[in-house]
């Protein structure tokens, strides 16, 4: 882009756009998996502008296990849907673990450029109620 070119004479006239850089899928996945750390450490009610942006916290959930696990499965699934659009056929499955964390595997398609990418991830709560997602 040439100097003194505004976002107006832009749009007016494309050919003194530049054209962006492309973005790699590693990118993306990098960028989703920012965005899912966001999600997943917050909590559901949290934030004023959107109150189901987040996900259930487990000590809201406590009373009801075992069923907390597939309701906690939920939670997650339905907050991505709702606000990471880049994934789609989102699954949630519970991972059993030898411990106390609540263990989930996140698999979906990552949509980019028109293709769908297979995509895990996994978050898990450990007993000290510290969040992971990779």
């Amino acid at each position: 882009m040439r100097k003194g070119h505004t976002l107006l004479t832009r749009i007016r006239r494309p050919e003194y756009a530049v054209a962006r850089r492309s973005i790699s899928d590693a990118e993306t996945r990098d960028s989703v998996l920012a965005h899912l750390k966001v999600i997943c450490e917050t909590r559901a009610g949290t934030s004023l502008a959107c109150p189901d942006f987040g996900t259930a916290t487990v000590s809201e959930m406590i009373h009801s296990f075992p069923d907390a696990i597939q309701e906690m499965a939920r939670s997650i699934r339905m907050t991505i849907q709702n606000y990471e659009p880049r994934l789609v056929n989102v699954k949630i499955t519970h991972v059993p673990a030898p411990d106390l964390t609540l263990r989930y595997e996140i698999s979906a398609f990552l949509v980019t450029d028109g293709s769908k990418v297979p995509v895990q991830f996994e978050t898990s709560l450990d007993e000290t109620r510290k969040i992971t997602v990779r």
